[in-house]
């Protein structure tokens, strides 16, 4: 008796808030990389669960009687919880998107290494500018919004209420319309130099035949490209942060999944 006292009093509801959690820190860049030990993880969602237990577990609903309520309880949780780390994580593509962009128009396409994050090999630019942007949300304490906003979806999104499909397409499609614009916007300097570049050997291939632009170009588009990189990093840091830190504010995620 005191044992279904205590599950269906403390356990339960325990339990619905760390799926909730649990899957934004899964979800969350930075902390869902493969480097990243699943047992931290763990601990980490536990510890952030502790914390908010005791001001949400006032208006959890009850533990339901049957199995298929209470599992459907459960998933609806998880999904809410990816579903707002999932913003953020977009956010981070927008980097992929600048990096591979760069890569085209730098010649680093054959230049692929080891991605911890995807655990795949990509190009280097794209590894560059994503552990940068991991290391910048880690370091403005931008993973400290997403964990508020999980938090306060609770009065969005209560527990045992399904967001409505339709509107999570739309902010979905939203955000990742927004991540190219931003990938563009961001890889737009090498975009410019490389176009330039290009013209400028086209033009120096037709005066001087016996030039080999392919061998010449290569070398100083990778240049021009590091130069511009290096020139303008601190500027494509900072409209990514502002971007990111705007649309990760509480009410801005609220609004946006309504």
């Amino acid at each position: 008796m005191i044992g279904a006292y205590l599950a269906e009093l403390l356990v339960f509801p325990f339990f619905l808030i760390f799926a909730r959690l649990g899957a934004a820190v899964m979800v969350f860049p930075a902390l869902s990389d493969m480097a990243v030990p699943v047992r931290f993880r763990l601990l980490m969602a536990v510890a952030i669960s502790a914390v908010f237990f005791p001001l949400l577990q006032p208006g959890l609903p009850a533990m339901p009687g049957q199995t298929g309520a209470m599992l459907a309880l459960v998933l609806g949780e998880i999904f809410v919880g990816i579903l707002m780390a999932l913003g953020a994580r977009l956010f981070i593509a927008a980097f992929a998107v600048a990096g591979e962009i760069i890569a085209f128009m730098a010649g680093f396409q054959s230049a692929t290494l080891f991605d911890p994050q995807s655990a795949s090999n990509t190009v280097a630019p794209t590894l560059f500018l994503s552990i940068t942007a991991a290391a910048m949300l880690l370091a403005l304490n931008l993973h400290h919004d997403l964990i508020r906003a999980v938090a306060a979806s609770y009065v969005a999104f209560p527990a045992g209420v399904w967001p409505e499909i339709e509107d999570v397409n739309m902010a979905v499609i939203e955000i990742v319309a927004q991540l190219f614009a931003l990938g563009v916007q961001l890889a737009a300097p090498i975009i410019l130099v490389g176009l330039l570049a290009n013209a400028l050997f086209g033009v120096l291939g037709r005066l001087i035949p016996q030039l080999q632009v392919f061998y010449v170009s290569i070398p100083v588009s990778i240049t021009l490209s590091l130069l511009v990189l290096a020139a303008g990093l601190s500027a494509m840091m900072e409209l990514w942060t502002d971007t990111v830190a705007g649309k990760m504010s509480v009410f801005q995620i609220e609004e946006s999944l309504r």
